[in-house]
């Protein structure tokens, strides 16, 4: 009798451009715009509207999510026991709609969709707040974020063949499945007003309302509305003035001066970092 064997990808490594590009400082400033497009698929706003703390937990959210698709993409040995993890995760939330219709986050399409917002919003904040794509990278980008969603149980049939066909599907998407809804307004309520960081000097509403939450509101918002399409803009119902345009164009701008600039201790997110430097010895 012979044992069944799997075969999973192999984990992403230094030579990989998604090392280069993935793991950076656009990563945590293009949060709010991969959320709004994950939550716009009606499962995954399911899931969100019962599972989700990104309201009562946001940072303890955002650093959770941080450290578990850093794992798959850095995790080299490891990755694929975090992608293991990742899955399970998502394999207990599961519920009904109103109409009695279940739903699950390991519904095919649903949790590519999860894995299509993160490849769409990297290309777009690398592209809008990076050092930009040289010739060739994104489509190699786009093979090898095929790797990391197979190491998370996203089927290959349901991934399109090349960076062309995938945009051609995610334009489809947003034209057929994704839709406003009360989660869509609830996270952009969050980012144009978010709670108290942990930090002792800033976690009372007094101070926090009074000093950062109107400046990173209003950051926050004019970064996650300039990185949308137009387009979904005009489905979210956010009003885009040519003021507001020419305001992100100069926060995109600096953006670009300053990023690529620093040096990889201060342009990586911490997990991204230290892999790199453990693969350089």
């Amino acid at each position: 009798m012979s044992a069944e064997i799997t075969h999973h990808p192999a984990p992403l490594g230094p030579d990989s451009v998604a090392w280069q590009v993935f793991g950076d400082m656009t990563f945590p400033l293009g949060a709010g715009h991969r959320l709004l497009i994950d939550v716009m698929h009606p499962i995954v706003a399911a899931g969100v509207r019962q599972y989700s703390v990104f309201e009562s937990d946001p940072y303890g959210r955002a650093q959770r999510t941080l450290e578990l698709i850093m794992g798959v993409v850095y995790g080299g040995e490891q990755a694929l026991a975090t992608a293991a993890r990742l899955r399970e995760l998502h394999r207990g939330f599961t519920g009904r709609e109103a109409d009695g219709t279940r739903w699950s986050a390991l519904q095919p399409e649903a949790f590519h969709w999860v894995h299509a917002s993160i490849v769409h919003g990297v290309w777009v904040q690398q592209r809008l707040l990076g050092r930009g794509w040289r010739p060739g990278e994104i489509e190699q980008f786009y093979r090898e974020m095929c790797q990391v969603g197979s190491l998370y149980g996203v089927r290959d049939k349901d991934m399109p063949a090349d960076w062309a066909a995938f945009v051609d599907w995610f334009d489809a998407m947003i034209e057929q499945r994704a839709e406003r809804n009360d989660i869509t307004d609830r996270v952009l309520a969050l980012i144009a007003a978010p709670t108290p960081p942990p930090i002792p000097v800033l976690s009372t509403a007094p101070v926090w309302n009074r000093t950062g939450r109107p400046l990173i509101g209003k950051v926050n918002a004019l970064v996650t509305a300039g990185l949308l399409d137009p387009k979904i803009r005009g489905m979210l119902g956010i009003e885009w003035t040519p003021a507001r345009q020419r305001a992100f164009d100069r926060l995109a701008a600096l953006s670009r001066a300053v990023l690529p600039r620093l040096p990889r201790r201060a342009r990586m997110v911490p997990p991204a970092y230290t892999a790199i430097r453990r693969a350089r010895g």
